[in-house]
């Protein structure tokens, strides 16, 4: 994506999910991470409080 705008890049391409960047991240914790990145049709997690506990649970 050379010599495209990184700021448009960010909003128009999917996420590149987190263990196809490194596997050293846990499972759990990847999914989390990817459900908070995603924002189309609609963003997975409601509210920070939600995102959290999300993020907890997958470490816990």
């Amino acid at each position: 994506m050379q010599g495209q705008d990184p700021f448009l890049a960010v909003l128009q391409n999917d996420a590149v999910p987190v263990r196809d960047r490194t596997s050293a991240i846990p499972q759990p914790l990847a999914t989390v991470i990817d459900r908070a990145l995603i924002d189309n049709p609609e963003i997975y997690y409601k509210s920070a409080a939600e995102f959290k506990q999300a993020l907890f649970n997958s470490i816990s």
